[in-house]
């Protein structure tokens, strides 16, 4: 249960801080608007890794003799580069107005939701309740969003990049576990 929070926490953080910065940008957004938006954020990001867990399930059976290299390979490099992007300036994110579209809030969505994509393929590989895993990222996603919306007026775009950093570490050290385990059973 710890590794699906971890494994939750980390791949919201990206929502986390497109939601801090945005919220910050647009501090005026309803209730019922920054809802939708979290709504679209969590619903997104928990389809994401179902997605990659299917993919991944058709082809476990050829690679358990070294699935945990994959996972490790696989989470290593997705949590090094959300950790390296931390550093990274902002100016390439996609925007939401202050009123946003379906189409804006599913493609800033869908922007944050593709590192858990991949992610997916490894929940294959080391879980077997994937709809409480599903759950626990689409519920941890919606809140971390609805909250980063809310306080962004509040806290500004300077302490989203920390998020993606603390979740790029999870996911590293989530892949870690993973070989470590494996190696030592």
């Amino acid at each position: 249960m710890l590794q699906t929070m971890i494994l939750a926490l980390s791949l919201s953080s990206d929502a986390f801080a497109a939601s801090l910065a945005k919220g910050a940008r647009y501090p005026n957004m309803s209730v019922a608007r920054t809802t939708g938006i979290a709504l679209g954020f969590g619903a997104l990001e928990a389809l994401a890794p179902l997605i990659g867990f299917l993919l991944g399930r058709q082809f476990a059976g050829a690679i358990e003799d070294f699935d945990h290299w994959i996972a490790f390979g696989i989470l290593g490099f997705l949590g090094s580069r959300m950790f390296w992007l931390s550093f990274q300036a902002d100016d390439d994110a996609p925007a939401l107005d202050a009123n946003p579209t379906v189409m804006a809030i599913v493609a800033t969505a869908l922007g944050t939701s593709v590192d858990a994509t991949a992610v997916g393929v490894t929940l294959a590989l080391f879980t077997d309740n994937i709809p409480l895993t599903l759950t626990a990222i689409g519920g941890v996603t919606f809140l971390m969003a609805l909250v980063g919306l809310r306080l962004g007026g509040v806290i500004g775009e300077r302490f989203g990049k920390w998020a993606e950093m603390l979740g790029g570490l999870g996911l590293v050290a989530i892949g870690t576990n993973i070989l470590i385990t494996h190696l030592a059973g």
